[in-house]
């Protein structure tokens, strides 16, 4: 793995995540043995900003965000019409990565 990365010694555990009964497109989560602290990442940075999520109970899954440590950004916000809702929330997960949380 060091050599792919150029972290000397690098220790990984990784995740695959896929639908099933297709390759593609996949999820792979990255647990290193070592890392480091960086400051929390803002919604409009450039690069990677934030993950979105679309889910059928968004006031149910930021509690349980914030019951593992993590913490709600702003408030939940209805962006569609009174026939077709469409809540967003933003939050941060433990490690201070932004989710974009999406009911219809």
């Amino acid at each position: 793995m060091s050599r792919g990365n150029g972290i000397a010694n690098s220790q990984i555990y990784s995740i695959w995540l896929k639908f099933p009964e297709l390759d593609r497109p996949f999820l792979e989560i990255h647990e290193h043995k070592v890392t480091y602290d960086r400051d929390q990442p803002r919604v409009n940075e450039s690069g990677f900003a934030h993950l979105s999520f679309q889910l059928k109970d968004i006031s149910g899954i930021l509690s349980q965000i914030i019951q593992a440590d993590g913490a709600q950004i702003g408030e939940i916000t209805d962006l569609g019409t009174e026939e077709k809702p469409l809540l967003i929330a933003y939050a941060r997960d433990p490690e201070g990565n932004i989710l974009e949380l999406e009911q219809t």
